[in-house]
């Protein structure tokens, strides 16, 4: 694997230095000829790391971040000989409840910072789900252990921490507000304009702004084409997803299905 080449061609300073160590984990993997894992990572350098070594000769990569719809996940490095089903994830969750009765809701803010509180990195914390009885905190396995040990307090109300295997949970279906609409094209700008509620004109700024991501990659170009299942994310607008692409009108528009989750 040629490191130097492939952070060479990428030139996102800030992000360098991480992308530096995720490729030497993949490197590690052949040399050693082991499964590596990698940090949690964020979807859009999950999405860049999977890109660039995609194709990549002898290796194999599988991301998985605790369950099915987990936006932060670690990646799996393995040889291509391996088989996915050998790799086993060394991800646990935190099941952390408390007495809602005397306290008021807890948001995704207050488990984040009282679990980051204990000293942790964030790398080392993958998604935390808030539900209406409990929070789950899918972290390293080590790391898993140290919050349920140390983990007393959210916000002001007392917690009481159990560590469980990620597959006993049950996640609920992200909601999603669903329409069905025509649209001239599948160009970036017509489909984020159809999801976000925006003007044709408004999407080409955003997008061109590189504020538009699809599928976790920053896109700029307003021509790009959407497909059918990919994720769109706006920032300062959320994220949706163009669920399906159906026939055409008498008059020659596409009949979409786009999604925004709420």
């Amino acid at each position: 694997m040629d490191k130097h080449a492939l952070l060479k061609s990428y030139c996102q300073p800030d992000e360098k230095l991480l992308l530096a160590k995720v490729l030497d984990q993949a490197d590690l993997s052949l040399k050693k000829h082991m499964a590596v894992f990698s940090d949690f990572l964020d979807p859009s350098m999950c999405a860049l790391v999977c890109r660039i070594l995609e194709g990549e000769r002898d290796l194999k990569l599988k991301p998985f971040g605790g369950f099915a719809e987990a936006e932060r996940k670690r990646i799996a490095f393995f040889p291509d000989y391996f088989s996915e089903d050998e790799i086993i994830f060394p991800i646990c969750a935190v099941k952390i409840t408390h007495n809602a009765k005397f306290t008021s809701g807890l948001s995704h803010r207050d488990f984040l910072g009282s679990i980051l509180g204990l000293g942790l990195e964030r790398s080392r914390v993958g998604d935390i789900v808030v539900l209406d009885d409990a929070a789950y905190c899918f972290a390293e396995d080590d790391i898993a252990s140290y919050i349920a040990a140390n983990l007393e307090k959210v916000g002001r109300a007392s917690v009481k921490t159990e560590i469980i295997n990620p597959s006993e949970i049950v996640m609920p279906e992200k909601k999603m507000d669903i329409k069905n609409v025509t649209v001239s094209s599948l160009r970036a700008d017509t489909v984020f304009g159809a999801v976000f509620g925006k003007s044709r004109s408004e999407a080409q700024e955003l997008i061109r702004s590189e504020r538009a991501s699809v599928n976790w990659n920053v896109i700029n170009s307003v021509s790009e084409t959407i497909d059918e299942g990919d994720i769109l994310s706006l920032k300062g607008s959320g994220r949706g997803k163009l669920v399906e692409v159906g026939g055409t009108t008498k008059k020659g528009r596409i009949v979409i299905t786009v999604g925004r989750y709420v």
